[in-house]
């Protein structure tokens, strides 16, 4: 073990210097398109299995690369942090989801900057809401900062470095998947008015909740899904991956799995239970999770419809044959909580879930709507891997991967060996002649983890090289054929994937010696890597942590359940104590609609919103320190405030609040979008107790 890993690290801190072929440097560098997916599963794409309509990816596939063995982060940010680096996430800076890039880690628009390429980059960025993509070498931005949003509204999409113009859509007529395909088309245009060869980093927001797409893609899929259900089209998943050669003849299709229990699914009443046969739910809910699931494939076919317009583009450009195109997914299938799915966001770790029927089922996917598909259905898009998201088995791990390059790749079809997100930093250097630097900005650079894949685009295997995972106390290691992988404070399991690909059968009891090899490797890698172990079930089980860029957040004792408000008058009470002159005291809903307490400038403000575009607020006086508070929507649309028992400020709203916010109830801060003139998530600095909240 230890003769490999010395080897395997030797390569890894030489690729970018070595491993430049010829070819490379006598053809014209390459024009280089990484597409990344979210929340996408590994057998969604006709190419991977799935029944979604996906021609264009399937075309690339087809005369390009397939990767039966790519692995990413299991997770959202820790995965695009390691993609752009180069790096294990912990070491540039995402222990879990929220971080910031250390100085140690420098990222490939920085590093191919010097060898004369422009950067762009489209869509969800999620590493960091002040630290964005132009401080880290990007010249052009378009999309959002943070994790999620909609897919219809584009009212937290940005447009980078400030002062750029965006383009304007017509009411009703923004779809994210389609801007993004917009921008791109602009900034490869504006790359080639200038005349430079360049790398554009493409990151869909589809198919992560909230799921969103246009019926037209929905009404595809919804009686498929019905009638199927996910036991059906796993079975069928599994089928065709065998034909395309994917998995071997003899894999087995895993059991329906038991959900690991955490502070949401405990919540919901699903932790630690198994997702139920399709056949043995009732109809009604069955039709709303074929309805759930359509709209998740419709947002995948969409998102296809989107990579055709960018390849046409390209092809009308004369810019086809020679740019490098990968595609890949963040994580596994995303199985957030439980059977069922949510139908909101709930800060403080509360999620319900609204059981669609009649009508109501043709809104669900539509602009006001908020879904997430459940652990049923991304079962079934993991086919025919274990678990989700999150997890280091391979359901949580192992992504579709496609590369597409007509004037580079010298072969096609199935690749065989395993690949992963750390290499594209060392590929992209080796193709493009860029230099990875020893030192960036005066501090010494981290050395690259990964490996070059430029051999495997001529046929031949990449170097060998242990594959290591963490996060949130899951973890993993690969080593050839052998897997060792645990559950956050569970035991090692040992897999021989060569054999049980599907992780079925543990062997780690008739092996010691490999589990305490492999361990000790793991362990070795930790280390290195900086990975932060301790308290990992605390930090699982607790709230949400914030962001190291906003400031500390209120005390605050745990939230109510969010009432329902819809049409209703509400009153709040509350106890605050600070002495902030600005922070978030109480706000449930957000941008589209909700109701919100919080200071500004020391004045208490009342903030009543009915739609996007209209709100009232109503101001105090100055206050400070304790105080009472007391905030009331009447049945006729008057608004008061009180403050220590006298009234501090009176109005009128628009009406009442018409239906029930997507965003959910917080306390201390606004973790989501704004319901008032704030900027989330505001928080306040001292304590909120003692809340009440009743709807009359």
């Amino acid at each position: 073990m230890s003769s490999q890993t010395s080897i395997s690290r030797i390569a890894c801190m030489a690729v970018c210097g070595t491993l430049v072929s010829a070819d490379a440097a006598s053809e014209r560098r390459p024009n280089i398109l990484l597409i990344l997916a979210d929340d996408l599963g590994f057998s969604d794409l006709s190419c991977y299995g799935g029944e979604i309509s996906t021609p264009n990816l399937d075309a690339l596939a087809k005369d390009g690369l397939q990767f039966r063995e790519f692995y990413n982060s299991a997770r959202c940010s820790p995965s695009r942090a390691g993609i752009l680096t180069g790096l294990d996430p912990h070491l540039a800076g995402f222990q879990i989801l929220g971080g910031k890039f250390v100085r140690n880690a420098v990222t490939i628009p920085e590093v191919l900057k010097p060898a004369g390429y422009r950067s762009y980059m489209v869509g969800k960025w999620h590493l960091g809401n002040k630290d964005t993509p132009v401080n880290h070498g990007f010249d052009e931005f378009y999309g959002f900062l943070g994790g999620f949003d909609s897919y219809w509204s584009e009212a937290r999409y940005v447009r980078l470095p400030e002062g750029r113009g965006k383009r304007v859509y017509p009411d009703g007529g923004f779809y994210s998947t389609d801007a993004f395909a917009d921008y791109t088309q602009d900034f490869i245009g504006d790359a080639q008015k200038k005349n430079q060869p360049w790398f554009l980093y493409l990151a869909f927001n589809a198919p992560h909740f909230p799921l969103h797409a246009p019926e037209a893609d929905i009404e595809k899929y919804e009686a498929l899904y019905f009638e199927k259900g996910w036991d059906g089209i796993r079975e069928e998943r599994l089928a065709r991956q065998k034909k395309l050669g994917l998995v071997p003849p003899g894999t087995e299709l895993t059991p329906r799995p038991v959900m690991p229990s955490n502070a949401w699914n405990e919540h919901t009443g699903w932790a630690d239970k198994e997702i139920p046969a399709w056949s043995s739910l009732p109809e009604a809910r069955r039709r709303d999770l074929a309805r759930r699931m359509a709209v998740y494939a419709g947002a995948v076919d969409h998102m296809d419809q989107a990579v055709g317009r960018i390849v046409a583009f390209l092809k009308s450009r004369g810019q086809f044959e020679n740019t490098l195109i990968f595609f890949l997914s963040d994580n596994g299938a995303c199985a957030e909580w439980d059977p069922w799915g949510f139908d909101t966001f709930q800060p403080a770790q509360k999620l319900y879930n609204i059981l669609h029927t009649g009508d109501d089922l043709k809104k669900v996917g539509g602009p006001d709507s908020y879904i997430s598909y459940g652990s049923g259905w991304a079962n079934a898009c993991n086919t025919p891997w274990r678990l989700f998201k999150h997890y280091c088995q391979e359901g949580g791990t192992r992504t579709a991967c496609i590369v597409h390059w007509p004037a580079g790749l010298k072969t096609k079809g199935v690749v065989q060996n395993a690949g992963d997100i750390l290499d594209f930093m060392p590929t992209i250097c080796a193709l493009t002649g860029a230099e990875y630097p020893k030192t960036w900005k005066g501090t010494a650079t981290f050395p690259l983890e990964g490996v070059s894949l430029a051999p495997v685009f001529n046929g031949e295997p990449p170097a060998r090289r242990l594959i290591c995972r963490e996060h949130e106390g899951n973890r993993s290691v690969r080593d050839g054929d052998w897997k060792l992988v645990a559950l956050e404070g569970k035991p090692w399991e040992l897999y021989n994937l060569a054999a049980d690909p599907v992780e079925m059968h543990d062997l780690a009891v008739q092996q010691p010696e490999r589990v305490s090899e492999l361990d000790a490797a793991w362990r070795k890698w930790a280390a290195r890597n900086q990975v932060e172990m301790k308290g990992r079930r605390e930090e699982k089980t607790a709230k949400p942590a914030v962001l190291p860029e906003t400031e500390p957040e209120a005390q605050t004792e745990s939230p109510p359940e969010a009432p329902q408000i819809a049409n209703r008058p509400l009153t709040i009470r509350c106890d605050v104590d600070t002495a902030s002159a600005d922070g978030v005291i109480l706000a449930h809903g957000g941008r589209e609609c909700g109701y919100a307490l919080y200071l500004k400038d020391g004045h208490l403000v009342f903030t009543v919103r009915t739609d996007e575009k209209t709100a009232v607020s109503i101001t105090s006086d100055a206050v400070s320190g304790k105080f009472s508070l007391l905030a009331a929507l009447r049945a006729d649309s008057a608004m008061t405030l009180s403050v220590n028992g006298g009234k501090a400020a009176e109005g009128k709203a628009p009406g009442l609040i018409l239906k029930q916010p997507k965003d959910g109830l917080s306390i201390g801060k606004d973790d989501l979008s704004a319901v008032g003139t704030y900027k989330p998530p505001n928080p306040l600095k001292g304590t909120v107790t003692n809340v009440k909240i009743t709807t009359d």
